[in-house]
């Protein structure tokens, strides 16, 4: 846990921060980008602490969760062909 949020969220959150800061302090100059960057820091650290309060491990119930399929199809069936087993006498 840093700052509240699992290590890895947090820090890439703080880096992508500081991207979109640079990024819009070019475009649109430093009095937008700034603020711009750290409304979205405080919002991320805040959806990370809440994540963490729930569940310290939330991500990878998360990702576990992503890895599921949707629909299991049966596969048993009354016409279905039985397999045929070597037989060790």
């Amino acid at each position: 846990m840093f700052m509240g949020g699992e290590r890895n969220l947090v820090l890439g959150g703080g880096f992508f921060c500081a991207y979109l800061a640079f990024i819009f302090s070019l475009r649109y100059g430093i009095w937008y980008g700034v603020p711009i960057a750290a409304g979205c820091w405080f919002l991320w650290i805040s959806l990370m602490r809440k994540m963490a309060s729930k569940d310290p491990m939330m991500w990878q119930v998360i990702k576990r969760h992503r890895r599921y399929r949707g629909y299991y199809p049966a596969r048993g069936r009354m016409n279905a062909k039985l397999r045929v087993y070597k037989d060790f006498k």
